[in-house]
């Protein structure tokens, strides 16, 4: 990887149903969008994004892991590696059979990213949102072809089922519709 180019991406993924009307999950998800474009100086900022992520209201079962893997691997199979990292966090013992595709070949069209922040909301369940943030930096091992990646979660949990919890989320997302379709977010029906 070259030290002196590096390349940072951030992609928005929605999981659930077809809906003639906006689901929950992405009028949040636009919100964050919204707030994360306000500062372009630190809209891909991990912490930007894990603060963002934090001032949604009512979550439930929320937890932050970090951990550093060492990979050895070609160069070109680097976006295939983060994707994997980001399926992995992101279904947090769910099924989300496919999501690793769809973020490799995004990751792809970047060539060597050194940093990747990685959302998705998680709206299968309609009584459920489940969000998982995950934020990857890459840095040049010791031998060529091996990297270091640090790997930060932020996992949590909105009970829609809740009519507090879903009044909350009414109140403050539910002027918002769902994003625009930008080269950064990305729409997965289930």
């Amino acid at each position: 990887m070259n030290s002196f180019a590096k390349t940072v991406a951030g992609l928005f993924t929605v999981v659930g149903p077809k809906s003639n009307t906006p689901l929950e999950a992405e009028r949040i998800c636009s919100a964050l969008i919204q707030k994360l474009s306000q500062d372009p100086s630190r809209n891909l900022d991990p912490r930007t994004w894990q603060n963002a992520v934090q001032m949604i209201p009512a979550q439930v079962e929320s937890a932050i892991t970090s951990q550093t893997l060492n990979r050895t691997m070609q160069l070109g199979d680097l976006p295939g590696a983060l994707a994997s990292i980001c399926a992995d966090g992101a279904g947090g013992g769910r099924s989300l059979a496919g999501l690793a595709k769809p973020i490799g070949y995004y990751l792809s069209k970047y060539g060597e990213p050194s940093a990747f922040n990685f959302l998705l909301l998680d709206q299968t369940d309609a009584s459920e949102i489940h969000m998982n943030l995950t934020c990857l930096n890459v840095t040049d091992g010791r031998d060529l072809g091996n990297f270091s990646i640090t790997s930060t979660l932020v996992a949590a949990s909105l009970n829609l089922s809740n009519k507090q919890t879903q009044s909350t989320i009414t109140k403050v997302f539910g002027s918002f519709g769902p994003p625009d379709e930008q080269p950064f977010y990305l729409r997965i029906f289930a």
